[in-house]
């Protein structure tokens, strides 16, 4: 990680997928950083854990934030649990929300990044589409609509920073990181333990993958209100690939470090992949945040992973 780094900055979530990966390297880069977690994590390399609930007074959240310079808030459900359970979903990730909001005020912290979905476009991502940050939400879902009520809370926080994120791809900081159900690391994790891909569609689907490392150097970056301006940007690559397309880039890299090719079993498509839709990264692009790490490397990343943790398997992705 390159760049000027935080004096101090606290990080909601810092357990789960994207907040394990970007605390343990800001760790790593010796940046002062704050861990804000429900419950202590072992094997997060932070000493700084705040255990803290979000639902909590907005005066014990506070009192988590006391001396953070900026607060990353990735904390919320994700698609599986709002798919499960969408009342809960929707409740907890809007009050949650509120809270960080009104106590990083509270606390006098500089700035506030928030990490959304490019889900809150919605019906937009048609194919042939080109959607950039001027397309206006139309969330479908619990857990696109929950995203954008967030954003609309944190444009009252202090210097403002939204992310709509893609797919993100890469390693978490440890294997008890939950998130196996992402089509990437399912995918690795299936060559791994399984020896052969299962895809339930045909993989058609597009999709927007960038690698984690650089979703992470991004958030950095819109950490320091003399890198990032305030507002809304798309963190994403710009560059559409099909499901299919990334099963079988799995596939090469599994192949390359192991010398076996797991096969892959997908019903087989019988018409033409539609047209892809793009994703405008040209805001974030503007600031000098590109995607530059290949997504072959991010790849790398999970399945060293999985050969190593050996996780359980899982279902087929779709």
């Amino acid at each position: 990680m390159s760049g000027p780094l935080p004096r101090t900055l606290a990080v909601t979530g810092a357990g789960g997928y994207l907040g394990s990966r970007l605390v343990a390297d800001l760790a790593e880069a010796g940046a002062a950083v704050r861990a804000v977690v429900r419950a202590p994590v072992s094997w997060l390399p932070v000493v700084d854990q705040q255990v803290v609930d979000l639902l909590d007074p907005i005066a014990t959240v506070a009192a988590s934030f006391a001396g953070a310079d900026t607060v990353v808030h990735l904390a919320g459900h994700n698609e599986v649990v709002a798919a499960a359970d969408p009342d809960r979903a929707l409740a907890e990730t809007v009050v949650a929300g509120q809270h960080v909001v009104e106590a990083a005020a509270a606390a006098g912290v500089g700035r506030l990044v928030y990490v959304s979905t490019i889900h809150v476009y919605g019906e937009a991502l048609a194919p042939g589409a080109t959607v950039d940050e001027t397309v206006a939400p139309a969330p479908r879902g619990a857990y696109a609509v929950a995203r954008l009520a967030v954003e609309h809370l944190v444009a009252s926080g202090p210097d403002p920073v939204v992310f709509r994120l893609s797919n993100a791809v890469g390693a978490p900081a440890h294997g008890e990181v939950d998130r196996w159900t992402l089509v990437a690391a399912d995918l690795c994790r299936a060559a791994a333990t399984t020896g052969e891909l299962v895809l339930r569609s045909t993989g058609q689907q597009w999709r927007d993958f960038i690698s984690l490392a650089d979703v992470v150097r991004a958030l950095v970056a819109g950490s320091d209100p003399g890198a990032v301006p305030a507002g809304t940007y798309n963190l994403v690559s710009g560059e559409p690939r099909t499901v299919r397309s990334l099963a079988e880039l799995v596939q090469d890299r599994f192949e390359e470090r192991t010398g076996s090719r797991p096969p892959l079993r997908a019903p087989a498509p019988t018409e033409p992949d539609p047209e892809p839709y793009r994703l405008d990264p040209g805001r974030l692009a503007a600031v000098g945040l590109r995607a530059d790490q290949p997504l072959a490397t991010s790849v790398d990343e999970i399945i060293e992973l999985c050969l190593t943790a050996s996780p359980s398997p899982s279902g087929a992705p779709t």
